[in-house]
């Protein structure tokens, strides 16, 4: 690209000379007050334009509105993004326009995003989420700047650092809590009526909820993945059966890894799959009915909330900070979602095979995301492994947890075990 030259020409309007150049971008004549009568001082400030339009370091106080700058977005940035990363960029913009209420895109400033970090912990979100908001946040303002939106991002604030041993925010859940949740599934999916059409169905529907919580368990899918599991179609998630042993094929649009990769299914998972007869094995692997439109499929996000109804209902605590209750305005445990049985998947599998291993059947981008939440977080079981697999072991479990019925035993193990006979 040929350099931008700028002159200085005087308009018979005006007393002060005026910069004049063709715009690079848009290759339109541009013109700009030099606020000076004296033609010297107005060549020295068209020379400086000049070379800041050459260097590429002109910015001017753009007043692009806060609407504008969104659409932009959203129809330039958004559609490459995934789908989960899109509806939270979403969410985020709305927060904006809600708390801060913009006109201008400028007017989301330091103090702007202060407000919405105020707004967000009187509402009880916790820092992990505030920071994540405020993440996509600061990635459309960094676009901006480069796209010469915005001269500077503003700053943003220091966030409490999340402890590491909080980094999930449920817990993996054992097999009796699991085994609640599936006997709660009557008590929440429910169909008003007393006629037997009516319980024929709700029977139906809650049999396609008990199936998907297992195939969950047995799984370790992301709910967004297990959605979009099918039999038999090749441009999404699906079961390939054409191999020695059953495996996912992922495509790169339906996968948080954002990569085309073919998987192992665990042997308990591919038993499961195994109970479906062959000539239903079309469509989605999993289709949880709605109770109200039941011949069509529940989005990702109801289907979330209705399997958070069920944990609750079962009476699962994962955690401290859950919704907000609607009839008392106080904050609620948070109890078992879909996540959880994720994590129930991990946790069991993470003492059975190694790291590596463990990585591919939970598809993490990476070996650290592994490490973080599974391995590691064992710690109590292993050594319990590790010491009941010795007899050293076993006497001094014995000592520190003694039963009522065999104090002679134990007052000979102490002994064994300090060294005297």
């Amino acid at each position: 690209m040929s350099a931008v030259k700028v002159t200085v020409i005087k308009r018979p309007n005006s007393d002060n000379y005026y910069a004049r150049w063709i715009d690079p971008v848009t290759l339109r004549e541009r013109r700009k007050s030099t606020k000076t009568k004296i033609r010297r001082d107005a060549e020295r400030y068209a020379f400086k334009i000049e070379k800041e339009l050459n260097q590429g370091t002109l910015y001017e106080l753009c007043k692009i509105s806060w609407k504008e700058f969104r659409t932009r977005y959203e129809t330039e940035v958004v559609p490459g993004l995934a789908q989960r990363t899109s509806e939270k960029v979403s969410v985020v913009f709305n927060a904006v326009q809600n708390i801060v209420k913009p006109k201008l895109l400028l007017q989301v400033d330091s103090n702007a995003i202060s407000k919405m970090v105020k707004y967000y912990r009187k509402k009880g979100l916790q820092e992990i989420t505030i920071r994540s908001n405020l993440a996509h946040l600061k990635a459309a303002l960094n676009w901006s700047k480069r796209v010469r939106l915005l001269h500077v991002v503003p700053d943003f604030p220091q966030l409490k650092r999340a402890r590491s041993e909080k980094v999930m925010r449920g817990r993996p859940l054992c097999l009796e809590e699991f085994e609640r949740m599936l006997k709660s599934v009557s008590s929440v999916i429910k169909i008003k009526g007393e006629s037997d059409d009516c319980k024929n169905k709700e029977a139906e529907i809650q049999e396609t909820w008990i199936f998907y919580l297992r195939g969950l368990w047995y799984s370790g899918l992301r709910l967004s993945e297990s959605l979009e599991l099918y039999w038999d179609r090749e441009d999404k998630l699906s079961i390939d059966l054409s191999g020695k042993y059953p495996m996912l094929r992922i495509r790169a649009e339906a996968e948080k890894g954002n990569k085309d990769r073919l998987l192992p299914i665990v042997p308990e998972f591919a038993k499961f799959l195994d109970e479906v007869p062959e000539d239903q094995r079309t469509g989605p692997v999993f289709n949880p009915r709605a109770i109200k439109c039941y011949g069509e499929r529940m989005t990702a996000a109801a289907v979330s909330k209705k399997i958070a109804e069920i944990g609750e209902k079962a009476n699962i605590i994962v955690g401290e900070n859950g919704n907000i209750d609607k009839k008392t305005g106080k904050r609620k445990p948070r109890f078992a979602s879909a996540h959880d049985l994720r994590r129930a998947f991990g946790e069991r599998w993470s003492m059975k095979v190694m790291p590596q291993a463990l990585m591919q059947l939970m598809r993490h981008e990476s070996m650290e995301t592994t490490l973080k939440f599974y391995v590691g977080r064992n710690a109590e079981k292993i050594a319990e492994t590790v010491w009941n697999a010795d007899p050293y072991g076993s006497v001094y479990n014995s000592v520190i947890n003694p039963d009522d019925e065999k104090e002679t035993e134990i007052t000979e193990d102490r002994k064994v075990l300090s060294g005297n006979d």
